[in-house]
């Protein structure tokens, strides 16, 4: 009961720590991946290992595991004196809710990609028995969805940089945030800059849903990986004619690509990390 009170007079994370917390962990983890990836390198030859050692995910379950997993705080989070916690429950969260929260932000996109794939390959299977104006509408569906969800993902960081509150999804879904333990907190100006910062991130949202709305009498707006057309289109923005392509094979427009690396240094559709100067302008497409 002590403790419980104790933790009710803890004040709550500024955006400002959470991020300064998410941006040493994440420095530490590409640390970690390019000193094994320099060690296996040496070791291993076989190419089918390449994109698992070159992946982040592994890196970010065996660090999470040992800091997160077992109870400690990471690297970031002692950094800056914050701890998880729920605090609508005014408790530390579970196991079960920080695994949760670590597995969502590895997989929680891949997952989600993979079964929009599957249901466009059902849909347009050649023995489905769907009536034409269900495959349209299906594929339409589909199309949106491949559309929203990167618009989805902006728009929760806008919410995060405007309230504080919650960083990823997949945070939010488990219901773990983060409390101020010690330490000296930041002042107002840099949590009045990042408010500023969230409400441009809505006014880029709108207009990425603006651009899409413009666009939909086209009922197919991606592109088919086992599919070439004579013209194809940007996933992110869906109007510039793509040229240039990830080292995992994706294509996308040279404007869309660079400004996503930019903020997260990763493929946008199967999350593969993603060197900047490691990206190809492509021709005769």
């Amino acid at each position: 009961m002590d403790g419980r009170k104790k933790f009710r007079k803890l004040k709550d994370a500024s955006p400002a720590e959470i991020l300064r917390s998410h941006q040493r962990d994440d420095n530490f983890i590409n640390q970690l991946r390019e000193k094994v990836i320099d060690i296996l390198q040496l070791l291993v030859r076989r190419k089918g290992l390449l994109p698992l050692i070159h992946s982040d995910i592994p890196y970010k379950l065996i660090y999470f595991f040992f800091t997160s997993g077992l109870g400690n705080q990471t690297l970031g989070e002692e950094y800056t004196g914050i701890v998880q916690a729920n605090l609508k429950a005014h408790k530390v969260p579970t196991l079960f809710a920080r695994m949760l929260a670590v597995i969502l932000e590895c997989f929680g996109e891949r997952v989600l990609l993979k079964l929009l794939k599957r249901l466009e390959l059902s849909v347009n299977h050649p023995d489905s028995q769907l009536t034409p104006a269900a495959v349209t509408f299906l594929n339409s569906f589909i199309s949106k969805m491949y559309t929203m969800l990167p618009v989805l993902i902006i728009v929760h960081k806008g919410l995060f940089y405007t309230f504080g509150r919650y960083y990823s999804l997949g945070k939010r879904i488990a219901g773990v945030d983060y409390a101020k333990v010690y330490g000296h907190r930041p002042t107002d100006t840099i949590s009045w800059g990042l408010r500023l910062l969230g409400v441009a991130t809505f006014a880029q949202c709108v207009l990425k849903m603006w651009q899409s709305s413009s666009k939909e009498n086209h009922t197919d707006k991606y592109v088919r990986a086992d599919e070439k057309h004579s013209k194809l289109e940007c996933r992110l923005c869906l109007e510039r004619v793509v040229t240039t392509t990830t080292p995992c094979g994706h294509l996308f427009c040279w404007p869309c690509l660079t400004d996503w690396l930019n903020s997260k240094p990763q493929c946008p559709l199967c999350r593969e990390h993603v060197v900047p100067s490691r990206i190809v302008h492509v021709m005769n497409l």
